[in-house]
């Protein structure tokens, strides 16, 4: 992240930011949901205010950041002719149940492959897919293995005359990218429309790195335009590289968009630590934290954890 004592930025920078802004905004996109999701004033456990942006009532599949993915993603296939996607998820996702009835309704063919990660028993595995497993492919935890069968599934698309489109675990991908950014703007727009300051600082949960990564380039691109600077936190929530991916991310997505000038040496601020016995797995401290956010917030959170 750039200081929040840097240098103003040239107006030459100025320029090719707010034309990198407006060129984001004309991204294809698949129109799905209802933006923009609203944001709550409310305190936290301390008694300060905070700000929550609602995007779990988009009324997209299960909401969030996987919503915005989608939306340009399947923008992405389209403008581009692809009619087939490839992709692997974890046993953990959201993103199978919200992707497989949007690409149905765009008639996209999907071929979607299920690691088993976090390792689980193939019954429960079986329970958390009910509904999808004529859908989905249940894979070991072999990454390895994984890459070869979507290799061979690609292979296969392309024999039949399909143009297959492959995507990394967890949607990771520019457009996905690119769909969080979109967010990040246009809640730093509706700070603007309402004439309040926007936040310091911004925390989101932080796992493949696309919505952190997506934060982090829409911030830099909002800083350079002349707004004022806002502290992107992810906090890790699967332990395993996240920052680093988060950063490739970034230089993926900026040089994809002829950008690398505008947004490189982003440092991602990821807070490690805070996962509790593993990805997926709730201690007691944890389990309390959440029932007192929902409690003192007045807020329901979906599938919060019970103690194991």
């Amino acid at each position: 992240m750039w200081s929040e004592h840097a240098a103003a930025p040239s107006s030459l920078h100025a320029q090719a930011a707010r034309n990198a802004l407006d060129e984001l905004a004309q991204r294809p996109s698949a129109q799905l949901g209802s933006f923009p999701t609203p944001i709550e004033r409310h305190k936290d456990l301390a008694g300060r205010p905070i700000w929550i942006k609602r995007d779990d009532l988009c009324g997209l599949g299960r909401g969030g950041a996987k919503a915005r993915k989608i939306n340009l993603l399947v923008g992405h296939l389209k403008a581009n002719g692809y009619d087939e996607l490839i992709t692997l998820v974890g046993n953990v996702t959201n993103l199978a149940f919200d992707l497989i009835p949007v690409l149905d309704s765009y008639q996209l063919a999907a071929t979607l492959m299920v690691l088993d990660d976090p390792p689980l028993l193939r019954d429960d595995r079986e329970r958390i897919f009910d509904g999808l497993l004529d859908r989905v492919q249940l894979l070991p935890t072999s990454r390895t293995q994984a890459a070869v069968v979507a290799t061979r599934a690609w292979m296969r698309s392309k024999r039949a005359g399909r143009s297959p489109f492959v995507l990394l675990p967890g949607a990771s991908h520019p457009v996905s990218v690119l769909g969080n950014a979109l967010g990040f703007i246009e809640m730093v727009s509706q700070f603007e429309a309402m004439d309040v300051p926007p936040p310091s600082s911004v925390w989101v949960t932080a796992a493949t790195g696309t919505t952190v990564a997506g934060f982090l380039l829409a911030e830099r691109l909002l800083r350079a335009s002349g707004r004022p600077p806002i502290h992107v936190i992810g906090v890790e929530a699967y332990g395993e590289h996240t920052a680093r991916r988060t950063k490739m991310l970034i230089s993926w997505t900026s040089q994809w968009l002829g950008l690398f000038k505008l947004v490189s040496n982003v440092r991602p601020d990821i807070r490690c630590g805070m996962l509790s016995g593993g990805f997926a797995r709730f201690g007691s401290q944890l389990v309390r934290t959440c029932n007192e956010v929902a409690a003192t917030l007045n807020m329901q959170i979906h599938g919060r954890p019970q103690q194991q």
